[in-house]
């Protein structure tokens, strides 16, 4: 089983510089900590020698926080990115919250953003939105569903673990998902330096794997797409009918041309969104490969019924298929 932690009353860190975006995020950032019964602490870092204008930015921003219990306001100096990670590095079971900047929609070449710079340091979990978000979606009180997108590529299965723990705290349904890649000709040539999967009884295995290595008290639901990965992605998304997506950190993030910026792939997706960096682990915190199984894990035809949901014949019976616009899977 993967080792998931149980905290009862988590840690939120609402990083702000008082932007626009900063001041939008609130609500979001107050229904999380009603859901959640969260602590929340508000933090600023600001550039040396501006402390008294930062300390009265900071007392009068989200003034309402001030009636939750154990809020607390931190106000740093110094770099930006590196005291948001040092910060988060000695709460390593806080989660961050970090809205994106306004989009300018001019071309700046080497620009790398704040919340970018901050995740490649971050030893703990993000939760943003992408900037062309029209609406920020709502967590419920109870129950939902929560996405966990899984390429093959990760080392650590940690975006699982703090998927299936989110699921777990709310009483939410926990949806695996999977986009098999596009045949062309540069499929031969992948399967000589990636290992994911690339066909989908390679896929079917891993994804059985990984589902019967989380507790039973969570129910998991399996989609499996294939074609365009943003595409795919995005009904998989809306066929799920999650609320929040969670991603490892290197999936999220791909470099281009030198600098670091968000996957295209996500562009669609109409969740908020989870990063998560991978941490040192042992042998439970690694992604098994498409064909590993142990001998005392459960067959998926012996499953319990919470695992289970609508599937192809040839498929087991857990598995779920995107089959394209149009096609919904049941979701019960």
């Amino acid at each position: 089983m993967l080792p998931m932690p149980r905290t009862d009353h988590p840690h939120l860190i609402f990083a702000t510089n008082f932007s626009e975006a900063c001041h939008a995020a609130i609500p979001m950032v107050a229904h999380w900590v009603d859901v959640l019964q969260a602590r929340l602490t508000l933090l600023h870092v600001h550039p040396r020698g501006a402390s008294q204008q930062a300390a009265r930015a900071l007392d009068s921003f989200f003034a309402e926080s001030a009636h939750y219990p154990d809020s607390q306001r931190q106000l740093l100096s110094g770099d930006a990115a590196t005291g948001i990670a040092g910060y988060c590095s000695q709460h390593p079971q806080a989660l961050l919250v970090m809205p994106p900047s306004l989009r300018s929609y001019l071309p700046r070449p080497l620009h790398v953003s704040l919340r970018t710079r901050v995740l490649r340091e971050l030893e703990t979990p993000m939760l943003t939105m992408l900037p062309d978000s029209r609406a920020i979606p709502e967590l419920p009180a109870h129950g939902g569903h929560v996405a966990c997108w899984i390429t093959g590529d990760e080392p650590q299965l940690d975006h699982v673990r703090e998927a299936a723990t989110l699921a777990r705290q709310r009483g939410a349904e926990l949806h695996l998902l999977f986009v098999l890649p596009e045949v062309s000709e540069g499929l031969m040539l992948e399967a000589l330096y990636s290992d994911r999967p690339l066909a989908e009884p390679a896929a079917t295995r891993l994804l059985d794997d990984i589902a019967a290595r989380i507790d039973a008290d969570v129910r998991v639901r399996v989609h499996l797409g294939s074609g365009s990965t943003q595409a795919s992605l995005a009904r998989l998304l809306r066929a799920s009918r999650a609320s929040v997506l969670v991603v490892d950190r290197d999936t999220a993030v791909r470099k281009r041309l030198l600098r670091g910026a968000f996957s295209s792939a996500l562009r669609d997706s109409p969740c908020l969104l989870v990063c998560v960096p991978s941490r040192r682990h042992g042998d439970d915190g690694s992604l098994p490969p498409p064909n590993a199984r142990s001998d005392n894990q459960t067959p998926p035809a012996t499953r319990p019924p919470a695992r289970t949901a609508s599937a192809e014949k040839s498929a087991p019976a857990w598995l779920a298929w995107d089959r394209g616009p149009g096609w919904l899977p049941a979701c019960g």
